[in-house]
């Protein structure tokens, strides 16, 4: 496989297809990253761009010191505020990701994420229950099948802060799913963690038929 750091060079270089290769390559993981974030599913494949194209422009600031994921999903998590700034309305605000969550900016909204399992769709909603930083850290484990330390590198964080966001993240990610079962009706008495992997499992079955 190509080397992400030779190709983003290649590209900004002005070789297309070191370009397209990058994309084909990295595309499929920062469409999902977005997808339960947005609140119009239109708005998708103009963030994904958003994000190749800063990861160009932002070159000279990528040193090669680092993954290509960290440095991509800087650029992403740059992207994803200044988008949940305009739609809002909250332009001279500054969004504090550890704390504000989809939900919470958009109480109406629905993700684009679907599916026909009652359980696996009140997960999808859960994950937008819980402060946006949680989120990324339970999408990239449950979505991208990320270890502690390799979620670490791509978010460039500790393995101990990834682990206690993720601790934190689970536990509210869990009473979010129960409320949601019980609105719907569902007899479930309890949600344990053994139940989010099992519907987390199902969602990455649900994406790889949707790629």
């Amino acid at each position: 496989m190509d080397d992400d750091r030779e190709l983003l060079e290649a590209w900004r270089a002005g070789d297309q297809q070191a370009g397209a290769r990058l994309i084909s390559a990295r595309s499929r993981e920062i469409t999902w990253f977005f997808r339960n974030k947005v609140f119009d599913e239109h708005a998708v494949p103009d963030l994904v761009s958003q994000t190749f194209l800063g990861c160009v422009s932002a070159r000279d600031r990528f040193a090669g010191e680092t993954s290509f994921r960290r440095f991509m999903y800087a650029i992403a998590r740059n992207v994803l505020r200044e988008y949940l700034r305009s739609v809002t309305k909250r332009r001279r605000e500054r969004l504090d990701f550890e704390a504000v969550c989809v939900r919470s900016l958009q109480p109406r909204s629905l993700s684009s994420l679907q599916s026909d399992k009652h359980e696996v769709q009140a997960l999808i909603e859960a994950l937008r229950d819980v402060p946006i930083d949680d989120q990324i850290v339970l999408e990239l484990k449950y979505f991208e099948g990320l270890s502690g330390r390799e979620l670490g590198d791509a978010l460039d964080l500790p393995e101990g802060t990834v682990r206690g966001r993720l601790s934190r993240g689970l536990s509210r990610l869990r009473a979010s799913v129960q409320k949601q079962l019980e609105l719907g009706g569902s007899g479930r008495s309890e949600v344990s963690a053994d139940d989010i992997d099992a519907w987390a499992a199902e969602l990455r079955r649900l994406r790889g038929l949707t790629e």
